[in-house]
C-alpha cells in the first residue's frame, strides 16, 4: 500500500483511480459533505471567539470532500476558519491537497472519513495461545505467507487488553508506528475530532469463532480474499477496531460525545428534511430521481449507512447534537450533482426508479 509502487503512494495518482476500486460517501453525492459543514459550522460557532478555527481533513484523497465541504460553509456564510486538506498524494484538481508535516497547535477540528480502515495493520496468528505474526516471502517466484515472532510489542499489548483469553484466532491489530494520535496531539488545543469509518465491537474482532479475516482486498470494485491479488494495484482495508480507537482518543485526552451509525448522524442532520425538499423541487423527476438514487446510497443499512460516526472533544468543548440549530434555508439550497467534480455513475433511470421505489416501499 505505501511503498515506492504501493497502492496509495503510486497507484492512486493516476487520473479517476479514485473511482476504480471503491464508492465513498463523499464520492457517491455532495448532500454527504454539505450536511457535514452544517456540523462544522455548528461547532465553529460553539468556540465563541474570532480567532479563526482551522479544519484538518486527513486522508482527504482528491479533494472532494473539502470542495463540497467549503462550498456549503461559504453558502451558510461561515468565514471564521482555514481549511486544510491533507494527503500523501498532492493534487490540486479540485481542491488544494498538500502533505502537510509540521502543525500547529491551536483551536482545531479534525475530521477523517475512511482514514483508519486504511493504516497499516499486523496480521496475526494467534494458534495455542501463542502469538505468531504473518510475513510475506518468496518462493519460487510466488508470494508465501509465514509465521513468525511479533514485530512489534503494539500486538501483544492489544491481546492483553481483552478480557476473554484468545486461544486460537486470527485477527489484524493497527500498527502504532503510523503515530496518527500524536499527530491529532500535536493538532489541538481546544477542540474536535469528527471521525467517519467502518468498524467492529473487540468481541466481534478477536473472540474465538468468528470469521477467519475481516480485511478487505478491492480491486475494480470487487472483492477477494487473498491479499497477494495484484499488488500494489488493489486496495486494502481493515475494520477499525473501535475500542482501540477510543483508547488512542482517551490517552490524547478527548472525551467521547456520541457514536452512532452514519444513517442516524445524517437523518439527524436534516437528512430526511432534504430528501422531502428535493421530492417538491421543480427540478424533473429525472434529476430527482437521480439525486435521491444516490443520497439513499449514504444511507442504506447494509452499506454506507453501517458506517460508524464518532464526535470527541476536548475536555472545555461542550457542543451537543441537541444544540444544532436547524434553519429552513438548510433544505431550500441542498446540492445537487452536477459535472465537477465527478461523482460515481448511478445505474440507468429506469433501474434507478425500481430501486427508489423498493426503499421507499
Amino acid at each position: 500500500l505505501y511503498g515506492k509502487k504501493g497502492y496509495y503512494s503510486f497507484t492512486r495518482k493516476e487520473q479517476n483511480s479514485y473511482f476504480k476500486d471503491y464508492a465513498t460517501s463523499p464520492l457517491t453525492h455532495p448532500l454527504f459533505g454539505y450536511l457535514i459543514a452544517f456540523l462544522l459550522d455548528n461547532l465553529i460557532k460553539s468556540f465563541d471567539t474570532d480567532e479563526k478555527i482551522t479544519i484538518y481533513e486527513f486522508g482527504a484523497g482528491n479533494g472532494t470532500l473539502a470542495f463540497d465541504i467549503t462550498k456549503a460553509l461559504s453558502l451558510f456564510g461561515q468565514k471564521n476558519y482555514t481549511y486544510k486538506a491533507i494527503d500523501r498524494n498532492e493534487s490540486n484538481y479540485i481542491y488544494k491537497v498538500e502533505n502537510y508535516k509540521n502543525f500547529n497547535k491551536s483551536k482545531s477540528i479534525i475530521l477523517s472519513n475512511e482514514l483508519f480502515d486504511a493504516i497499516p495493520h499486523h496480521l496475526v496468528s494467534i494458534k495455542d495461545g501463542k502469538i505468531y505474526e504473518k510475513y510475506v516471502e518468496l518462493k519460487n517466484d510466488k508470494f508465501v505467507e509465514v509465521l513468525d515472532l511479533p514485530s512489534c510489542n503494539c500486538i501483544e499489548k492489544r491481546l492483553n487488553k481483552i478480557n476473554k483469553k484468545i486461544t486460537n484466532a486470527d485477527a489484524e491489530i493497527m500498527c502504532k508506528d503510523y503515530e496518527i494520535k500524536e499527530q491529532f496531539r500535536s493538532i489541538i488545543s481546544d477542540g474536535y475530532v469528527l471521525t467517519i469509518d467502518y468498524g467492529m465491537t473487540e468481541k466481534d474482532l478477536f473472540y474465538n469463532g468468528k470469521k477467519k479475516s475481516f480485511m478487505s482486498v478491492i480491486n475494480n470494485h470487487n472483492f477477494y480474499n487473498d491479499y497477494f491479488f495484484s499488488p500494489g494495484q488493489s486496495d486494502i482495508t481493515f475494520q477499525v477496531d473501535m475500542k482501540d480507537i477510543s483508547d488512542d482518543f482517551n490517552e490524547i485526552g478527548l472525551i467521547n460525545k456520541f457514536i452512532m451509525s452514519q444513517r442516524q448522524f445524517l437523518y439527524n442532520l436534516g437528512l430526511g428534511e432534504c430528501l422531502v425538499a428535493l421530492s417538491k423541487s421543480q427540478i424533473g423527476s429525472e434529476k430527482i430521481n437521480k439525486n435521491r438514487y444516490a443520497i439513499n446510497q449514504l444511507i442504506k443499512p447494509n452499506g454506507m449507512g453501517n458506517y460508524f460516526v464518532r464526535l470527541d472533544a476536548t475536555d472545555n468543548c461542550n457542543f451537543s447534537l441537541e444544540q444544532l440549530q436547524i434553519d429552513n434555508k438548510l433544505y431550500d439550497n441542498i446540492p445537487l450533482i452536477e459535472e465537477f467534480p465527478q461523482r460515481f455513475e448511478l445505474p440507468g433511470i429506469y433501474k434507478q426508479n425500481i430501486i427508489v421505489q423498493e426503499e421507499f416501499n
